[in-house]
């Protein structure tokens, strides 16, 4: 039994008061809490309060504002503890291991709004924890209810209770912990909140016991017609069978209701039915057969529809050429005449995953399993959504699925790697990789990750043989241009002109082209090629005599190299890292002109600020952060904040509240001018891009904030980095947690 003594669990309702004593005794099955209290209005004499909980009267609540403004203002006098676990009828406790006492260091946490793209994404009230301190705070006069009440607190006036009050929300990665509601869970939250959700929390034949008790409001509510449409995708016929006939009862012009209905009957013929003189069970008070047994004849009687397979022949056909829009519509057409059909649920799950439609994507590719249970591309590409959506313990049990079935697909075992890999368990991946390329010995995408996982865990002699496998890869292989002439063989010949091409990101060019001046030194004449963008930068680098565009003509030379292979013909370990700094230079005219955009601002210290990466990376989504949620940064006192987002990043930033004080100077739209830059600052914060390696290679104390499962150049857990000395890193403690990276960077700031 859990214990939370300093908890009071606590539901306000005065509509649904058995449904609101079932949520708190299911809350009360695995913890003790301080007090379990239901704040409502004189309760029907039918309904029976269980043991433990405390029924406190307060006058009827007419309408959901009229709840948020008894929540918001008047739920204070009721709570005593340090907190209230707030719940409703349709959101509570199911899994009483994952409570973290770190919960009770905030003062407000709900489920994630994953719709939001700024820092304000915590969250839902419907299953929230809130401090006493927060609800002392809510009576500023000040604030008043303008949305729903966890709107109001979450967004309205989340500035001004952690500015004026000093609360304390949750960051992302504790509010997935704690709960969820609109999204999928991530593992196995606390608790969560939403009818909708029933298909996942209640068994299914109590979802069809307890649908003819509810009202007439909730019947009609789109959150029961969504749990209708969950229950189907993922076939509980027996619960989508009681919904249906609930909400038929309550709405008989609902025509998706009634078809879905139709269809759950027809799938569920072992669901109990009602003599033809006995009441509905929906509970209309009409008998069966002038109800819902009418409707089951007009279902029986319908003609039967055509077989779909020759709409998902002719779909798969469109879908291997790369047509989804043609697939898409095949695929609806053959679940219109069979809904049931396993491969138009599945591949038709597989357009919504290809479209980055994971909330549509899941419940389609379960649906399909459901009906195939023993196919593995099912579970593999499961996962690959599971994974897309960040659900990366879900994605790894489809996976071990897979293997359970087919031991030895290995590309099972490469995704199973890529998701250990995602959850910081490199060993792990490590393991995986080598159990896909066992399986297939030329399956260069595996050879690629399995090299990434091993740099990531200092393995660098296999690492970098490993690396050379992304040559194979088209999309990490291909060069603007094929270069003629041998591959150099990785033997430093005295007056050799070797052309080193740099390949991939901004980034990789100024992290590796150190290692000119270790060939350098042993006679070879070093030639660059790469983008124009950086021409001037690595020109500066000693050992390179000189630099031509990739996509220009080339000077004269003996053979060519891929940057990035250097490392390996070179036998690099950790401890041969080339570690002097700087060994790069900004233009010296370039810094004039920032010394001078510099002068008008004279606070003491002088930062430079990074927040996304390119668009084009795949991992740029877990790499940026979302502008608001740096805003605290610029309440620290005596920092001027310098932007190093180029204009095309950053535009919609100069419009945002929350970038008072953020300077935008026009030499950060090059790159030479962003060099200049960050060579006049004292300071660079920056997110995983090529500003970090910029600021690195310059030699510039560069605080570089990091997702959970960071690139392998960061190196596991460390706080510092063998390539850039005066680097220090900053690592989310848990998947999406940017608010406490920033928090630390704000400590840091003030100790500086």
């Amino acid at each position: 039994m859990l214990e939370l003594p300093d908890v009071t669990l606590c539901c306000v309702d005065t509509a649904n008061h058995a449904l609101a004593l079932r949520a708190l005794a299911r809350s009360c099955e695995g913890v003790s809490f301080a007090r379990a209290v239901l704040l409502t209005d004189a309760l029907s004499h039918d309904v029976a309060v269980p043991a433990g909980i405390d029924i406190v009267p307060i006058a009827p609540l007419g309408s959901r504002d009229a709840y948020s403004e008894f929540v918001l203002k008047s739920l204070l006098p009721h709570i005593a503890t340090t907190h209230a676990l707030l719940v409703q009828w349709d959101g509570y406790v199911i899994n009483p291991a994952a409570w973290d006492p770190a919960f009770l260091d905030c003062d407000y946490i709900g489920a994630k709004w994953f719709w939001y793209e700024d820092g304000m994404r915590v969250g839902n009230g419907g299953f929230s924890l809130r401090s006493r301190r927060l609800l002392e705070a809510l009576q500023d006069p000040r604030i008043s209810l303008i949305d729903a009440e966890d709107l109001t607190i979450g967004r309205s006036f989340r500035p001004l209770l952690e500015r004026d009050h000093g609360i304390r929300f949750a960051d992302e990665g504790v509010a997935d912990r704690f709960s969820f509601e609109a999204a999928y869970p991530i593992g196995k939250p606390f608790g969560f909140h939403g009818l909708y959700n029933f298909c996942r929390t209640v068994p299914p034949d109590e979802i069809a016991a307890l649908s003819p008790g509810f009202s007439d409001a909730i019947a009609r509510s789109p959150q029961l017609l969504q749990l209708l449409r969950n229950c189907a995708a993922l076939g509980q016929w027996k619960a989508a069978v009681a919904i249906g006939r609930r909400i038929v009862a309550a709405a008989p012009d609902n025509a998706e209701a009634l078809g879905m209905l139709r269809e759950a009957e027809r799938r569920a013929p072992a669901a109990p039915v009602a003599g033809r003189n006995d009441p509905c069970p929906c509970g209309s008070g009409k008998k069966f057969k002038q109800c819902h047994g009418a409707l089951s004849a007009a279902g029986a009687a319908a003609p039967p529809t055509p077989g779909p397979d020759i709409e998902v022949r002719s779909a798969l056909e469109a879908h291997k050429k790369g047509d989804i829009d043609r697939a898409e519509r095949g695929y609806r057409a053959a679940l219109a005449a069979a809904p049931q059909d396993p491969l138009a649920l599945h591949y038709l799950g597989v357009v919504m995953y290809q479209r980055n439609r994971q909330d549509e994507a899941i419940p389609l590719l379960e649906r399909s399993i459901s009906v195939r249970p023993q196919e593995p591309e099912f579970h593999n590409n499961l996962g690959l959504a599971l994974a897309a959506a960040d659900r990366h313990d879900d994605a790894i049990a489809a996976y071990r699925h897979v293997l359970a079935l087919k031991p030895g697909h290995a590309v099972a075992w490469n995704n199973l790697g890529l998701a250990l890999q995602a959850s910081n368990r490199v060993g792990e991946a490590i393991a995986a990789f080598r159990e896909a390329l066992a399986r297939e010995p030329d399956f260069a995408q595996a050879h690629w990750n399995f090299s990434l996982a091993l740099l990531a865990q200092g393995e660098f002699a296999e690492g970098w043989r490993e690396y050379e496998w992304r040559l194979r890869i088209p999309e990490l292989g291909k060069h603007s241009r094929a270069f003629e002439g041998p591959r150099w063989d990785g033997v430093a010949r005295p007056g050799l002109k070797l052309l080193v091409t740099a390949e991939q990101g901004l980034g990789d060019a100024l992290q590796f082209v150190r290692f000119a001046t270790l060939l350098s030194q042993q006679g070879v004449r070093i030639i660059v090629a790469a983008p124009k963008s950086l021409a001037r930068l690595l020109a500066s680098a000693p050992g390179v005599s000189e630099v031509a565009a990739l996509d220009g003509p080339l000077p004269p030379y003996d053979a060519h190299v891929p940057l990035l292979s250097l490392p390996g013909l070179l036998g690099i370990g950790v401890a041969d890292i080339p570690s002097a700094v700087p060994y790069i230079a900004a233009d010296s005219a370039r810094r004039n002109e920032a010394v001078a955009a510099l002068r008008p601002y004279t606070r003491p210290l002088k930062a430079g600020l990074a927040w996304a990466g390119s668009k084009a990376n795949a991992s740029g989504r877990h790499r940026s952060i979302p502008f608001a949620v740096l805003t605290p940064l610029f309440d620290v006192p005596d920092v001027l904040w310098v932007s190093l987002q180029p204009a095309e990043d950053a535009s919609p930033i100069s419009a945002m509240s929350g970038a008072r004080g953020l300077v935008e100077l026009p030499l950060r739209n090059d790159f030479d001018g962003t060099a200049a830059l960050v060579a006049e600052l004292d300071l660079i914060v920056t997110v995983d891009t090529s500003i970090a390696h910029l600021a690195g290679a310059l030699a510039k104390p560069v605080w570089i904030l990091l997702p959970f499962a960071s690139d392998w150049r960061w190196q596991g857990a460390r706080t510092n980095n063998p390539w850039y000395p005066t680097a220090r890193l900053f690592r989310q403690p848990a998947p999406g947690a940017w608010d406490a990276v920033v928090r630390d960077v704000i400590v840091a700031l003030r100790e500086w």
